[in-house]
């Protein structure tokens, strides 16, 4: 299994780049269960090769891998920002062992299904939930056979591409084993601007059942594991050395009385581990922000987008302003530290309301505020909106998918608002937000270790750099 180096990892332009800097290696959560599944299920051996790591190993590397390790099937995880290199580590696997079946997986698999089968490197795709697909697939390969009726699983027969229907949703996630951190070095994972170091990600769900316009999550099927699960695997994550949780959910908070029900095993079994999450400002009340933060919240990433109402209900966010300073307001009274996430540039955007979400974000006044313009993804509502916009680029990222090139770039849209008046504004918006005296000294009061410093200076750099 090959998780790719991202050499050529798809930049965004202007000041939105200046949040990489708090890329901490997550570790590849798909492959990790992909891992467990087929080594619980079957004799198979499994190897992962995971590039996003400090070594930052390149394909000098995975050549010695492949050599060493022979694989008869090899699965590459992609998605579109790194689907350049993830075609490289195809052509490679290719190139020294032209026997060996690529299958690759991921979002991109979703989107662009026929353009990756079009590349003669990549024998089959995964869309969907991959656990049991592969598992079905690398059992009928090894005794020989033919993937027709996998379910889940399209590939190349005779010059023809094969659709085969896709997988059911498993509904209950309980059924997959634990994600495989065998291979893994604690010492990589630490939660992005923050102390909590080492962290283990841990999922609770799968699927989000909302349908913000910009977002380009495919799976809407929301399921949610059990408490005595999860806290099952935090425990475990506790015992293997880990120090902190980060619930990488993209939601965390879709229903309360789940997150009611976590909170309560956690303090029941006595975890007692810092953690933080991703949740909707809605439906955030004091009973939630307050049994959260008795089991162990210290952080929680709030999407508050915009401090328009008109645009929120425009990317169908289902959430109001109001709603965003009371859930800001709670985390606070509870001693949760909070960050923030704000976007310029949605379609019709005026800069009047683009200079409203940034005084917003100092009104609420987060640990860490994230500046982005919007920029139309594939797989999102609002990315097929631009695309058929004269004032936009056309499909450009079904181009890249068809023909991926090493230098190719993200875009926002250009409405009401020019490319570079939204890089200004979000380049005034950072500097102004991060280099308040008032910021600073709450900032430096918080350093838990050099680590910490050098983290948090590199993004003070990043921010004073980054060109408008």
């Amino acid at each position: 299994m090959i998780y790719p180096p991202d050499t050529h990892f798809v930049r965004l332009a202007g000041p939105n780049q200046i949040n990489l800097v708090q890329h901490f290696y997550a570790p590849p959560m798909g492959l990790l269960y992909l891992k467990s599944h087929l080594q619980q299920k079957s004799g198979f051996q499994v190897l992962l090769w995971n590039a996003q790591v400090p070594s930052r190993p390149g394909l000098d590397k995975l050549e010695e891998t492949i050599n060493n390790f022979a694989p008869d099937l090899a699965g590459v995880s992609v998605n579109t920002a790194n689907w350049y290199d993830a075609l490289e580590c195809a052509k490679l696997v290719k190139k020294v062992r032209p026997g060996t079946h690529v299958v690759t997986g991921g979002v991109h698999m979703s989107v662009y299904p026929e353009e990756t089968l079009a590349q003669p490197e990549v024998d089959s795709i995964v869309i969907g939930e991959g656990e049991d697909t592969l598992l079905e697939m690398a059992t009928r390969l090894s005794q020989g056979g033919s993937l027709d009726g996998v379910a889940g699983a399209w590939f190349k027969k005779e010059g023809k591409v094969i659709r085969n229907p896709l997988r059911t949703v498993e509904k209950n996630p309980d059924r997959f084993p634990f994600p495989d951190r065998s291979e893994l070095n604690l010492s990589q994972h630490r939660v992005s601007a923050d102390r909590l170091s080492p962290a283990a990600v841990i999922l609770t769900s799968r699927g989000c059942p909302f349908h913000c316009t910009f977002c380009c999550t495919v799976d809407k099927v929301y399921r949610r594991r059990s408490a005595s699960e999860i806290v099952r695997e935090a425990l475990s994550c506790k015992e293997m050395g880990y120090k902190a949780i980060d619930f990488y959910d993209d939601i965390f908070n879709v229903k309360k009385k789940d997150v009611l029900e976590l909170c309560d095993e956690l303090i029941r079994q006595k975890v007692n581990l810092p953690w933080i999450c991703r949740c909707r400002v809605e439906p955030m009340d004091e009973e939630m922000v307050s049994k959260m933060r008795e089991a162990g919240c210290e952080r929680i990433q709030f999407g508050a987008e915009s401090a328009s109402q008109a645009i929120l209900d425009q990317i169908k966010k289902r959430i109001t302003p109001e709603q965003t300073r009371d859930a800001f307001r709670l985390a606070k009274k509870y001693g949760v530290s909070t960050l923030g996430y704000f976007m310029i540039g949605f379609p019709g955007e005026t800069r009047e309301q683009a200079e409203a979400t940034v005084r917003f974000a100092f009104e609420l006044d987060p640990e860490f505020a994230v500046f982005h313009s919007l920029i139309p993804v594939p797989g999102s509502e609002i990315y097929e909106q631009a695309a058929k916009s004269e004032a936009f680029y056309g499909d450009y990222v079904r181009e890249f998918a068809q023909n991926p090139s090493p230098d190719f770039l993200f875009h926002s849209w250009e409405t009401a608002l020019s490319e570079a008046e939204q890089y200004r504004i979000i380049r005034k918006a950072n500097l102004g937000f991060y280099y308040r005296p008032r910021y600073i000294v709450r900032s430096l009061k918080k350093l838990s270790s050099f680590e910490d410093f050098v983290t948090k200076v590199k993004m003070a750099l990043r921010i004073l750099s980054a060109r408008a």
